[in-house]
């Protein structure tokens, strides 16, 4: 399922230089897909803030977030950094009780698109319709966000045919013809474009699914229990990488070029996605809502319960 990813960190690691209550478990592992998205953990690795918090995070790489979330629920992993329809639709099937601990980024233009070889037939959304289109994991936002568009063409459209696998691997998919189309994140949006010459077909995150949440962190509902003051001190180190990358481009296009591995030429070509400083829940609510109403899920849940207090945004924590 992963590959454990070493960070080295800018300070010791035994020790907490804050005042805040020493964590109550002092390692621990995060699965996460390595896209653009997750620069401000990595930053917050890379700078030591996590270190200044007594808290050690080793990167576990995960495809997506639909297994991720199995191995969340066993205490494999800690936390999950993955895609919000996977972790609702687990809340929903009663597969896993989820706790949402930070937002992640949300869609910009040009960061959540679906790409084809550069000689494809296909010219507009439309054209997908009983296509094989490659995501990272099937019934997952990816999926959710190409079905709104292809709704929104007015046409009868037949579902595409999604195919999964790793971003990695879709750029040579194309190439090779065993996908029609792909939908991608950055920085891999900018790398399959530059190296196998792939084109955009159209943004996934347009009309409807404009600048939605793509994907935040999670823990078990007993691990947040158990553990306040660890998810506490990754709460405060995250935030100080969401600080970094907000102001800093440099900094995060240095930092996803080790965790991504790519150049420093794609790096600098990258679209910048949305990085909340805090969770609102009128905004996750958007994402349950269009499960709903795309039949993902059967009745309605409510976002807000499922937000541990310290990921909401600073003005909501008082309402």
């Amino acid at each position: 399922m992963a590959l454990l990813i070493s960070v080295v960190l800018a300070a010791a690691c035994t020790a907490s230089d804050s005042d805040h209550p020493a964590p109550e478990k002092a390692s621990i592992k995060l699965g996460v897909l390595p896209v653009l998205g997750a620069a401000p953990v990595f930053l917050a690795a890379e700078k030591g803030f996590f270190a200044a918090e007594g808290l050690k995070v080793d990167f576990v790489t995960i495809q997506g977030a639909g297994a991720a979330v199995g191995s969340m629920t066993s205490g494999d992993l800690d936390l999950v950094f993955g895609n919000y329809v996977s972790f609702f639709a687990a809340q929903a099937k009663k597969t896993a009780e989820v706790r949402f601990v930070a937002d992640g980024y949300s869609a910009n233009p040009r960061t959540w698109m679906v790409l084809v070889a550069k000689d494809s037939q296909l010219r507009k959304p439309s054209d997908i319709s009983g296509k094989r289109v490659a995501v990272t994991t099937v019934n997952s936002l990816a999926e959710l966000t190409i079905r709104s568009v292809l709704t929104s063409t007015g046409q009868n459209i037949t579902s595409p045919n999604f195919v999964e696998m790793s971003y990695t691997a879709m750029g040579e998919a194309l190439k090779n013809r065993t996908v029609d189309a792909a939908l991608l994140s950055e920085p891999y949006i900018t790398d399959v474009s530059k190296r196998y010459g792939a084109v955009p077909l159209f943004d996934a995150a347009a009309g409807a699914t404009a600048d939605i949440p793509i994907s935040g962190y999670a823990t078990s509902e007993k691990f947040a229990n158990e553990n306040p003051n660890t998810i506490a001190a990754f709460q405060r180190a995250l935030s100080r990488g969401v600080d970094v990358a907000l102001t800093d481009r440099n900094e995060v296009e240095k930092s996803i070029r080790g965790y991504a591995g790519v150049d420093e030429q794609t790096a600098a070509l990258t679209a910048l996605v949305g990085f909340p400083i805090g969770l609102d829940p009128k905004r996750l609510q958007r994402v349950c809502d269009l499960m709903f109403s795309y039949g993902e899920l059967t009745t309605r849940i409510e976002a807000r319960p499922m937000i541990l207090p310290g990921a909401l945004s600073k003005s909501l924590l008082k309402q």
